[in-house]
Order: structure tokens, then C-alpha cells, then sequence
């Protein structure tokens, strides 16, 4: 009898624990890997630099509440997700990258735009295919963090602002290329 009864407990223990974890908001990562390259005029000649672009996309999983307790709940698919992409360059003749630049914003759909690095200063490049495309004629509105860091704002082509946080600039970074 103890036995039914300690196996009946540890079953609706088991239960109630699957019920509750059903009904958190989970995350689902995707990651993506590519190569690009873009051409800059150094005012002597021009430089072709390579691009390794990791774009990390954090969604955040949200469940319809009018599922609350069914196995096969609906997504909440207007859900915003945090991406943070780390941009490593190669600006010179060897394999090494030389600078590396990490940041992050949250938006509904994807963005693809990258900042890369124009004569030291940081600038918004468009994918253009095989290669990235730097937006020339972009005016990239910056405030400063408390923290040493820039917050930037990129209005995109729908017209939406998008903030970005850049987390790291380094631009003695080295890096031995996976090429």
C-alpha cells in the first residue's frame, strides 16, 4: 500500500513539474556564419577586405495563453528578437583578422545590415549579394552609455528606426582566420 501511494505522489509530482515548464517562455538561438567582402578607397588605392559576419538571432518563445495546459499550443509569432552579430575583418594582405566589432539590437525581422570599418570610423554596410555595400549616404545618430559604450540609431528602408548597441570595437584584434 505505501508503495501505491509513494508511486501516485511522485507521478503527480512528475506532473505538475511538466505542466509548469510547458508554460515558460523559452528561448530558440539560431546562428548563422557568412563571408563577404567590400572595397574601400584609401585615397591612394583600393582595399579589399574580407568579412566574417556570426549573426546570433535569440527568439524569445511565447505561448498563446488561451492554450494554457494543452500539449500543442500556438505560438505568439509577433514576438521581438535580440540579434547580436560579431563582424571580424581582414584589412591587410595576410591571414589574420584585424578587428573585430560585436553589436547588438531587437527588432521583428531580420536586418541586413552589418557595421564595418571605413578610415577608422564605423559605418553601415547592406548585403549586395557576394559582397556588402557601405550606405554612404547614412547618417548614423550616436548617443554614449554610461558604461563606455555607443548606442547608434539606423533607420532602415521601411522607414524604422533601429537601435543597436555596440558592445565591443577593437581594432588591434587578432585573430587567425578559419579560411
Amino acid at each position: 500500500m505505501k508503495k501505491i501511494i509513494l508511486t501516485l505522489c511522485m507521478t503527480g509530482l512528475l506532473l505538475t513539474s511538466i505542466h509548469v515548464t510547458a508554460q515558460e517562455v523559452d528561448p530558440e538561438v539560431l546562428d548563422t556564419k557568412i563571408s563577404k567582402s567590400y572595397t574601400i578607397n584609401d585615397g591612394k588605392k583600393l582595399i579589399k577586405n574580407t568579412v566574417e559576419i556570426t549573426t546570433k538571432r535569440l527568439n524569445t518563445i511565447e505561448r498563446d495563453e488561451k492554450d494554457e495546459g494543452k500539449i500543442d499550443q500556438a505560438r505568439v509569432v509577433d514576438s521581438i528578437a535580440t540579434i547580436v552579430k560579431t563582424v571580424r575583418i581582414d584589412n591587410d594582405e595576410d591571414d589574420d583578422f584585424d578587428e573585430k566589432i560585436v553589436f547588438s539590437y531587437e527588432s521583428k525581422t531580420p536586418e541586413d545590415f552589418v557595421l564595418v570599418s571605413k578610415n577608422d570610423e564605423l559605418v553601415v554596410a547592406m548585403d549586395d549579394g557576394e559582397n556588402l555595400k557601405i550606405v554612404e549616404n547614412l547618417n548614423l545618430k550616436s548617443k554614449k552609455m554610461d558604461n563606455d559604450k555607443a548606442t547608434y540609431i539606423f533607420t532602415n528602408e521601411q522607414g524604422e528606426n533601429i537601435e543597436f548597441l555596440v558592445e565591443e570595437y577593437n581594432r588591434s584584434y587578432t585573430h587567425t582566420s578559419s579560411r
